[in-house]
């Protein structure tokens, strides 16, 4: 702390040094020009009566301005005048000069801040002309003032315009208060500059010590009744940290405040080391009740890998079960298709009826015999026992398979069914059978739920910009509402689950159709509106995983 108030401080005293320095220099320049100013128009002033005086004693001029043969001989108003001037110029360090925008003598044309100057006298938006410039690279204040015409002046310079005067020089046709030139002077700012530092400095000098002592009482005064007391707690805080808790501060002389925060120290001192004191029997007290959470919480950990294990053995048992019963049941399930196919073959129905009943018998067991290979499948991805024989695939003999399994059931139903097969599909690595019973599922579900009269459509094509093909089964059936359409891709989920559904099914077809998807890395998505048909698209990797 004592570090941050020193360059705290260190900081306030040249920040204040600058700003003292800018806000004297400042006052200074300004006091300076004000003065300067004031010069100005005193000696325009006196050299404006002086001009004043030799105009109205013009006559007198005029006797000694003749000889005694009648020749002018040049002492006049205007000469008299410039020649004090100069006069005045040699003796001192200032330049005084009369100018004119149209001189008679060469030597009065105004340079550019005369030429300024005499500009707003004609205009009358000044009545003085002042400020600091460079002349031959040295610095000084010049200024300028104007002379108005007067009485006196008309009879070298009024009216008519033209006119000789008696110096030989054409009138200027000028009135009276016209603007007839004005009075520039030059002061040089040496003396005034060095005495601007001379002030600068002294200044600077005493408000830097007074800034200075005033900062060191500050300084001090913070030491005693902020940092010293604060050191004094920081001690007790690390006496604290190392366990010893019998730290006690008296009131000291520093501050109300720092007493406060003492007092407040030694409260929590004493809080402290009363917590301290029964500190130790709490922790035996919490490390028993701990010990015996621990037993507890073991002996429930105990039972639940217990009932975990039972309820293995009772998954590996349905597993077992639902395996065992479907390779049972497919046996004469198989018997009873291959007999009726044998019965259709040999002999022809004797009656319609016969013949319905002859299809109802193949229709129901091929239906049974597909939710047990359903069933069996399920069981062998539980247990996993189900592998992945990748191959060369061409999807065009997949899409020939599922036609002539589906396009006999679409026209005993009165369904289109039509399959399409872009040219450009490629050959694809991955399982046949799988990817076979995906196609075949999809197309099944789409003649259950299209009525007749309805269409359904297979179509293939490839998607380069993903390295995949893509299959679509689309149809125009019942469509399947937005909220379950994610599940109908669950195990043992229908939309209609009730008793008395009108479409039959284990809900299994399209959780095995996803997990096959699945397991070759591809995706299975479903686009849907109630009665407007739904459209399933399978995205194929042309590699499939190897798995």
């Amino acid at each position: 702390m004592k570090t941050k108030f020193g360059l705290l401080i260190g900081l306030l005293i040249a920040v204040s040094l600058v700003t003292n320095i800018g806000w004297t220099s400042m006052n200074a320049r300004a006091q300076m020009e004000n003065e300067l100013r004031e010069k100005g128009q005193v000696l325009a002033q006196q050299m404006d009566a002086v001009w004043e005086f030799m105009a109205s004693n013009q006559e007198r001029l005029e006797q000694i301005s003749y000889t005694s043969e009648g020749v002018y001989q040049g002492l006049h108003c205007a000469i008299v005048g410039r020649s004090i001037g100069a006069l005045f110029t040699s003796q001192s360090t200032y330049s005084t000069k009369f100018v004119n925008f149209n001189p008679r003598n060469a030597a009065d044309e105004p340079d550019s801040f005369e030429a300024a100057a005499l500009t707003a006298f004609n205009e009358g938006s000044a009545a003085e002309y002042y400020e600091i410039a460079s002349v031959d690279g040295e610095e000084v204040f010049r200024y300028a003032a104007p002379m108005r015409i007067e009485e006196n002046c008309l009879e070298c310079h009024g009216e008519p315009a033209g006119e000789i005067d008696v110096t030989g020089f054409p009138k200027e046709g000028w009135q009276l208060g016209d603007v007839g030139g004005a009075i520039s002077i030059v002061m040089p700012l040496d003396v005034y500059t060095e005495s601007e530092r001379s002030s600068v400095v002294q200044d600077v000098i005493f408000f830097s010590g007074m800034l200075v002592v005033c900062l060191l009482v500050v300084y001090l005064a913070l030491t005693y009744l902020v940092t010293r007391p604060l050191a004094r707690i920081q001690r007790g805080v690390e006496s604290i940290q190392h366990g010893n808790l019998d730290v006690r501060f008296a009131y000291s002389q520093s501050s109300r405040e720092m007493n406060d925060l003492m007092q407040e120290f030694n409260a929590m001192a004493a809080e402290l080391s009363d917590s301290y004191e029964h500190l130790e029997t709490q922790v035996a007290d919490r490390t028993e009740q701990l010990a015996r959470t621990n037993e507890v919480l073991e002996r429930q950990r105990a039972q639940l890998e217990e009932v975990n294990q039972r309820l293995r053995e009772d998954n590996q048992y349905k597993s077992d079960f639902l395996a065992m019963m479907s390779h049972e049941l497919r046996t004469p399930l198989t018997s009873i298709i291959a007999f009726t196919e044998l019965l259709n073959n040999e002999s022809a129905p004797a009656s319609e009826e016969e013949a319905e009943t002859r299809r109802e018998i193949e229709a129901n067991s091929r239906a049974l015999l597909l939710m047990i290979n359903d069933i069996l499948e399920m069981s062998r991805l539980d247990a996993g026992r189900t592998e992945m024989a990748v191959e060369v695939t061409d999807l065009g003999d997949v899409a020939g398979i599922v036609a002539d399994v589906v396009r006999p059931l679409a026209q005993r139903n009165g369904i289109a069914f039509i399959c399409e097969i872009e040219p450009d599909v490629p050959l694809v690595r991955a399982d046949f059978e799988k990817i076979r019973h995906v196609v075949e599922n999809l197309c099944g579900n789409a003649m259950k739920f299209t009525p007749a009269g309805g269409t359904v459509r297979l179509s293939i094509e490839c998607a380069p910009e993903e390295s995949a093909v893509l299959i679509h089964v689309a149809d125009t059936g019942i469509g399947i509402a937005e909220q379950d359409q994610e599940r109908i891709f669950e195990r043992f989920v229908q939309v209609d689950s009730s008793v008395s559904r009108k479409y039959s099914g284990t809900g299994l077809g399209l959780a095995l159709a996803r997990e096959y998807v699945d397991m070759h890395g591809g995706k299975i998505e479903v686009e849907s509106e109630l009665g407007r048909g739904s459209v399933f698209t399978v995205t194929l990797p042309v590699r499939a995983k190897e798995a």
